[in-house]
């Protein structure tokens, strides 16, 4: 009997091209030279010990790569140094203005960061921050915050009060019933946002323009200067994309167990 093919897979596999084919593309370029880029008929498949572009990028910037390291993992453990212990006091502890204090910290999430440029940019000169890895990791911190607080308030929520207060009876203070019982049973959330604090961080590009010139500047910002008024570098373009990508996908997939497990923390309520 003849079978009507399922008509869903066409638009599937048409979407599934659209999301895919700028990545194959990247990848491809990124060992092409300039000539075989530009070259017609196409050269579809590269030679793929070709890499000259990834030698230049690294021998040429590796320390602005390490600038980005640094101030994503700073930042990182800067944010959820300060996020853990914020979120575990919103959830835990009894005040006037709580909820006014937990909606006030998510609404400065709402503002765009280069809304906050200008001012930073000012008060970093006058402190003499500017362009320096100490200012950028407050920065890359302090607009993470308000995620990580919330999103950590989640999973703390999940927690059962009963295992906090027998914690609280057996003469823990609250540092200890933070950092004992809550963080253990709470790692998987944790990981989580930790996971896209650093993601985030990593990407960022707009206040790392603003901010730096060259001594704490940062990998993204080393990507857009391949582009000129006279020229567009699509092989340094493609190459430098890869080496952006890779740490946060390799720190994906060390994370991933406790990342599938932390993003259904605190989705049911009990």
């Amino acid at each position: 009997m003849f079978r009507i093919p399922n008509p869903t897979l066409p638009a599937a596999f048409g979407i599934v091209f659209i999301f895919t084919a700028p990545i194959v593309w990247i990848v491809l370029a990124a060992f092409k030279t300039r000539t075989d880029l530009y070259a017609i008929p196409p050269v579809w498949l590269p030679n793929f010990t070709y890499l000259e572009h990834f030698r230049v990028l690294l021998t040429e910037n590796w320390m602005f790569l390490l600038n980005s390291v640094v101030i994503t993992v700073g930042a990182t453990a800067l944010c959820m140094t300060i996020a853990l212990p914020a979120a575990f006091g919103l959830v835990n502890f009894q005040f006037r203005a709580k909820d006014f204090l937990a909606d006030w910290i998510l609404s400065t999430r709402m503002m765009p960061p280069i809304a906050a440029a200008v001012p930073l940019f000012i008060v970093f000169n006058g402190f003499g921050m500017l362009d320096t890895l100490v200012g950028m990791i407050l920065v890359y911190a302090g607009f993470n915050l308000p995620f990580a607080i919330w999103v950590g308030m989640s999973f703390f929520r999940s927690i059962p009060k009963e295992i906090i207060e027998a914690a609280r009876i057996e003469g823990c203070s609250w540092f200890q019933t933070l950092w004992i019982v809550v963080i253990p049973l709470a790692r998987s959330g944790i990981a989580t946002v930790a996971t896209f604090v650093f993601i985030f961080a990593w990407n960022e590009l707009l206040l790392a323009l603003f901010l730096t010139v060259r001594a704490a500047k940062t990998f993204p910002v080393v990507i857009t200067s391949f582009v000129t008024t006279g020229n567009v570098f699509w092989e340094l373009i493609a190459a430098a994309t890869i080496i952006q990508a890779a740490p946060p996908v390799i720190f994906t997939l060390l994370m991933q167990r406790h990342i599938v497990s932390g993003l259904t923390m605190g989705a049911v309520k009990h």
